[in-house]
């Protein structure tokens, strides 16, 4: 056994023994929030050096593993590639094997002829990084990854030069070399992310003719597929170009950024007593996770966008979702819905929001299913009481609810079915979350005198009050405000 492989073998047992007396003695929860960032800082740096003896040994299994050496040593293994001896060997995924030979690849030199001895590698600066433990597999790929796509449109002296300034980087030297004088500053280390942003950075500047080609394979590969229902959901994927998720995440963002509002005269920090404080602005509890909330914003994206104008039309018609229901079922809110696009079946409760926010039109068959009446209810809010109900409201009426009215759907208080009018009294803005679960929920709603009034779960108001609901800082909550400041004041 070779000298490298007892002393690594030492530094393991020597390991094993600091790792099960943490374990064994519990030490690692009852650590202070610095010796935790240490403890993770040496992990780190442990991990490092690891990943270097790691990529220095594939580039051996590489090049024992060509089909014209003698003893290749993945057939001595029984393995039909590096990648899977890797894994055999390491008990590491495919993921973690690949790039452990496609950073090996890039490690590796060529031997002197004559006089046997290694020759400076393609990324010496780089190389060194890993070497010194400063650099791990996931840096050295996100370094080097921008510049192998160029090719040969960099000239080697431009990627040496690229080469020394990532290198510098990934050890935390920021190094500016003139004719005079050297300045180095070592600072923190960089992540993989910050690695990869500046070798773009660098691949722009030095493969300006790149970014065209780059970008058409980008179009190329761009796309959006909607999978069938599987289990209740609807799997969607796809490759979506920069711009478009950029202009995307703009619009999650809009709706999952909470907004903060200040009282109209409030100038800074102020207390209110907890008996005084508003309505509105009591806190509620959002038990969904982030890609929940993502997912319930871009369903408001897509009802926006159905009821814009500006969208094209389908068959002379606005683009509509047309969900299907058994009269009987609709009435009793039992039993299901399909949806005709998908085909997929719904809870009738779903399709009686959709019939809430948008319209209903009866089609009714005979026993051979065939048309014998067609007939429709003016139940969907137009545009004017639209507007009407956004001025009171000013969003979602559900007090914690940050969502906007521009993302909103009105709901009738009184359901449509029930007897319930197309009136602006009978009308709130709800979420698309809110308005579809807000039946399986403890929050109620009633209409007081033409003003919406909330009630909400025990949790959230132990005494069960009904309590006026509407946005704080809309325009009839400043009237309302207002009106109560004036008459204070009259009375003082």
């Amino acid at each position: 056994m070779h000298k490298v492989v007892e002393q690594l073998k030492g530094l393991e047992e020597s390991l094993d023994a600091v790792v099960r007396g943490a374990f064994d003695a519990e030490i690692i929860p009852d650590l202070s929030n610095a010796d935790l960032a240490e403890l993770l800082v040496a992990c780190g740096r442990m991990q490092r050096r690891i990943e270097g003896m790691q990529v220095e040994s594939t580039v051996t299994v590489v090049e024992r593993s060509a089909p014209m050496h003698d003893d290749r040593i993945t057939l001595t293994y029984g393995c039909s590639s590096p990648t899977d001896l890797l894994r055999m060997l390491t008990l590491c995924d495919n993921h973690a094997a690949r790039r452990l030979v496609r950073a090996a690849r890039w490690m590796r030199r060529e031997r002197s002829i004559t006089e046997g001895c290694f020759l400076p590698g393609k990324y010496p600066q780089l190389r060194e990084a890993m070497v010194s433990g400063d650099l791990g597999v996931a840096g050295l790929v996100a370094a080097i990854a921008p510049l192998e796509q160029s090719g040969p449109r960099i000239l080697e002296a431009e990627l040496l030069e690229a080469d020394r300034q990532l290198g510098a980087f990934a050890r935390g030297i920021d190094s500016v070399t003139d004719s005079d004088s050297d300045a180095v500053t070592a600072g923190p280390l960089p992540t993989p992310e910050e690695l990869g942003l500046l070798s773009q950075a660098l691949v722009a500047y030095l493969d300006q003719d790149g970014a065209e080609p780059e970008d058409q394979r980008a179009a190329r590969k761009r796309g959006l597929s909607i999978g069938k229902v599987r289990e209740g959901t609807v799997p969607v994927r796809g490759e979506l170009l920069p711009e478009v998720a950029g202009q995307l995440q703009l619009l999650l963002d809009a709706q999952l950024n909470p907004r903060v509002e200040a009282p109209e005269d409030a100038s800074g920090v102020h207390f209110v007593p907890s008996g005084e404080l508003p309505d509105e602005e009591l806190a509620r509890t959002d038990e969904r996770t982030r890609t929940q909330k993502q997912h319930d914003a871009f369903a408001a994206i897509l009802n926006v966008a159905a009821r814009s104008d500006q969208m094209p039309t389908l068959g002379g018609a606005a683009p509509t979702l047309v969900v299907s229901v058994d009269a009987a079922d609709y009435a009793i809110g039992n039993g299901w819905a399909q949806v005709l696009n998908t085909g997929a079946l719904i809870p009738a409760r779903v399709a009686a929001q959709t019939g809430c926010a948008g319209g209903i039109q009866r089609v009714l068959f005979d026993d051979n299913g065939r048309i014998v009446s067609i007939g429709t209810s003016a139940r969907i809010f137009n545009a004017l009481q639209r507007r009407a109900i956004t001025l009171r409201d000013g969003g979602c009426i559900i007090p914690g609810c940050t969502i906007p009215a521009t993302w909103c759907e009105v709901h009738h208080v009184q359901e449509h079915a029930d007897g319930g009018p197309t009136h602006t009294d009978n009308g709130v803005l709800l979420c698309w979350w809110h308005h579809r679960n807000l039946h399986l929920s403890e929050w109620r709603i009633r209409m007081r005198d033409g003003v919406p009034e909330v009630r909400g779960p025990r949790w959230w108001d132990p005494d069960q009050v009904w309590r006026r609901a509407g946005r704080s800082g809309s325009p009839a909550d400043s009237r309302r405000r207002a009106h109560q400041r004036g008459r204070r004041s009259a009375t003082t």
